[in-house]
Formats: structure tokens, C-alpha cells, sequence
């Protein structure tokens, strides 16, 4: 099995987080050459993003899926889920919470040229779903309970993204001392989540040396 993945996208870094926390036999690959354009990738994945798993199925994509099925695919790994049934409703909650609240308003600032008045509206609900994340939150290295899940995978790669966008646009898009901060700095303590940002921040040297 392989997996397609970039380096610094949040979506494929999630899901090795998963791969390396469950120790599963599944080769980490880049996509083809031209990729984006390519025929060949759009056969694989209909979208055209990444990730894509290439299971001995076939392939399989959307991350939040690749998550769910490789705990369902390797049941004989350690688990990503929370035991308690009411955890587990909350683990997929804050996958989903990534996905609509934080992910979309970053996509849009990621853009080179954004008109201003989409930016500013970007801002605002990246700041807002950032904030709603404080009460989520139940945790201190983790997300939910002690130990990882998949909602940790998540959340991770998506708050430092968030801190290089913060970065980029010279203000502070997680407040200083709050509760997401303190999470997002103990989160990477954990083994798995540590290698796969710096894997994100080696592919983000490589993408400004050659831009």
C-alpha cells in the first residue's frame, strides 16, 4: 500500500500521523510528476487532491475517510478512537470541526492574490473557529483523553498551518495563552505528531528556496 502525500498539506500530514502511530506498512510517496494536470492522477482521484491511499482495492481518498478506514482496515493496530462511545462522537466532531471551520478560511489566505475584503472575511472565521476550539478542547497534550486519536491527527497539522499563516500576515490568529496554544505545543510533544511537523516544516524550506 502507498500513500500519496506533500509534505506541508494538512490533509496528508493527518493521515501520517496515523500511518506512524499505528505502525502500518504503507509507503509514504510523492505524487507524479505534473500531477495537477495529470490524467493518469485524475483516474486515481476524481478531485485531484492529496491524499490518495492506493489500497490493493484501489484507491481511496478524502482524508477524514483515509482516517476512519485505516482503523477499520487494521483493527489489529492501536487504536486512534476514544473507547467511550460519547469520545468517539467527539473525536470525529473536531476532524469536522478542522474541516469546516479552520481549513476553508485557510485555503482562501493561501491564495496569492486574495482581494481584500475575502481575506478579511477569512481572517475572521479562521479567528472564530480557532476560538470555538477552546471549548472543545477537553484535554492538555491531547485532544480528548490521554492519549492520541484521530482527532489529534487533525487538529495538529492544521494549527501549524495556521501559525505559518500567522506568521506570513504578521498577527496573531491563536491567542497568546490560550488554551489551543498550550494544546498545539504539548500535542507535538507526542512522537508521531513531532516527526510529521518537521516533515511539514522541511517541505515548507524546500518550497521557499525554490520560490
Amino acid at each position: 500500500m502507498e500513500l500519496i502525500s506533500l509534505p506541508v498539506s494538512p490533509f496528508a500530514a493527518r493521515v501520517r500521523i496515523a500511518i506512524y502511530a499505528k505502525g502500518l506498512p504503507i509507503d509514504v510517496v510523492p505524487p507524479p510528476a505534473e500531477w495537477r494536470d495529470s490524467r493518469h492522477f485524475r483516474d486515481l482521484c476524481p478531485t485531484g487532491r492529496i491524499p490518495v491511499l492506493l489500497d490493493e482495492c484501489g484507491p481511496i481518498w478524502e482524508s477524514a475517510v483515509l482516517l476512519d478506514y485505516l482503523e477499520e482496515r487494521f483493527p489489529q493496530a492501536p487504536s486512534l478512537m476514544p473507547v467511550d462511545v460519547f469520545e468517539r462522537a467527539q473525536a470525529r466532531l473536531l476532524v469536522r470541526h478542522v474541516d469546516l471551520y479552520l481549513m476553508p478560511p485557510m485555503v482562501v489566505l493561501a491564495r496569492p492574490r486574495g482581494d481584500a475584503v475575502s481575506s478579511r472575511q477569512a481572517v475572521e472565521e479562521l479567528l472564530n473557529g480557532v476560538t470555538m476550539l477552546d471549548g472543545l478542547l477537553k484535554g492538555s497534550q491531547y485532544a480528548l483523553c490521554d492519549r492520541l486519536t484521530i482527532a489529534d491527527c487533525a487538529l495538529a497539522p492544521a494549527l501549524f498551518a495556521i501559525r505559518v499563516t500567522a506568521g506570513r500576515l504578521g498577527m496573531d490568529l491563536i491567542e497568546p495563552g490560550s488554551i489551543t496554544e498550550a494544546y498545539g505545543e504539548l500535542c507535538r510533544r507526542d512522537p508521531h505528531v513531532g516527526r510529521v511537523i518537521e516533515e511539514m516544516e522541511a517541505g515548507l524550506r524546500e518550497l521557499v528556496q525554490v520560490t
